[in-house]
């Protein structure tokens, strides 16, 4: 089941990404950008769900959820600059999180 859940965030992460590309190359309709946006941020903010469960510190848990739930919720909200610069953030945090993490191995090997 993990395995073809897995598979199926790997099409959904692919498609997305080929939805985008193919926006910048024929020029897709705005809703459609729109649509693609939203479920890159949606997808984006479920991995770091996913992701915030398998650390073992509650507070790099705390925050790589928050960051995911707010890339989630972002869809919903009404396009502000703030909201954009926290987005940014929500992206880079986690990343910046599992590259220093992973030096100091307090990372569980449940990946």
């Amino acid at each position: 089941m993990r395995k073809t859940l897995h598979t199926i965030f790997t099409v959904l992460i692919f498609a997305v990404l080929l939805g985008r590309v193919l926006g910048w190359v024929i020029n897709l309709d705005d809703d459609i950008d729109r649509i693609l946006n939203s479920a890159m941020f949606t997808l984006i903010g479920i991995a770091y769900i996913l992701m915030g469960f398998i650390w073992e510190k509650k507070l790099l848990q705390i925050i790589i959820l928050t960051c995911g739930v707010f890339l989630i919720g972002m869809n919903f909200l009404e396009t502000n600059t703030i909201f954009d610069i926290i987005g940014i953030v929500c992206i880079l945090t986690p990343m910046i999180i599992a590259r220093l993490d992973k030096k100091s191995g307090a990372m569980t090997s449940a990946g």
